[in-house]
């Protein structure tokens, strides 16, 4: 494998430096995380971006196999959806992926340093269903449509945030998405000691000037790309409508996988 471009920085949990490593891929396998085997010292294991591999979503999304397990793959996963990365493995040796500021910049950066610089891909793939997730007042629809949009609805109980609507689609700005950084409660970030390095809430305020007024919004828009991409397709790539009503990592999960089904229905049928 020939590498492209690394990465170093530290584990938010673990507090080691992490070097992420972007390698050419196959043609076709999509996007490949290479990391650390704990069953096997020594030894490496392969874990495909798919939401078959994911193994909690309690804060973060973590995929593995056995006892391995790496997390926060959301924030690269939407770099690579947006940075158009179709085919990578991506080497990374622990067992997290760097949180930087808690936004995906650095990996859009990484991705542009491997020669992956062209524009967000078109939308080309039809979807031939509604599909839907709902969790009492919580809901994630993807809706046919004729390109691919994300929407997400925020209501917190914040002076800061409130009930806000953000709208993201392929034509604007790509980095109106991977600038937007995490942000948690101070509590959490003082707990792993992100306090003076992550957005924080704070009862009335953040802890630090946001880049967007809606920053929290646009965030939860690049977990949202991020998740999807486990869906084994980069979701920019499927013509819906992905609306998302305070959804989370469960539920982006769920989603990706039924569009999997669905999109594998579809090509069985084309097929036949």
């Amino acid at each position: 494998m020939k590498a492209l471009a690394t990465y170093k920085g530290k584990g938010a949990t673990s507090s080691q430096s992490i070097a992420v490593t972007v390698f050419e891929g196959e043609p076709h396998k999509g996007i490949v995380f290479i990391v650390p085997d704990v069953e096997k010292p020594g030894s490496k294991l392969f874990l495909p971006a798919s939401a078959d591999n994911v193994v909690n979503t309690l804060r973060n999304v973590v995929i593995g196999r056995g006892k391995t397990r790496l997390c926060i793959v959301e924030h690269i996963l939407c770099a690579a959806a947006l940075c158009n990365v179709g085919d990578a493995f991506i080497e990374v040796d622990g067992p997290e992926l760097p949180l930087g500021n808690g936004s995906a910049d650095m990996w859009q950066e990484l991705f542009h340093s491997a020669g992956f610089t062209g524009a967000p891909p078109q939308a080309t793939i039809e979807l031939k269903e509604t599909l839907s997730v709902h969790r009492k007042d919580r809901s994630l629809l993807a809706i046919p449509d004729d390109k691919f949009s994300a929407t997400y609805l925020m209501d917190w109980q914040h002076p800061k945030i409130g009930r806000i609507w953000r709208t993201w689609t392929a034509d604007m700005d790509v980095c109106d998405i991977t600038a937007a950084r995490t942000f948690a409660p101070m509590a959490e970030h003082k707990m792993l000691g992100l306090d003076k390095e992550l957005v924080s809430l704070t009862e009335d305020d953040f802890t630090m000037p946001l880049r967007f007024p809606d920053e929290p919004v646009r965030h939860k828009i690049l977990d949202l790309i991020g998740d999807l991409m486990l869906c084994g397709v980069n979701p920019l790539k499927i013509k819906a409508r992905f609306i998302s009503t305070k959804g989370g990592h469960e539920m982006d999960v769920e989603l990706a996988k039924k569009l999997a089904a669905s999109l594998q229905k579809t090509t069985i049928t084309r097929a036949g």
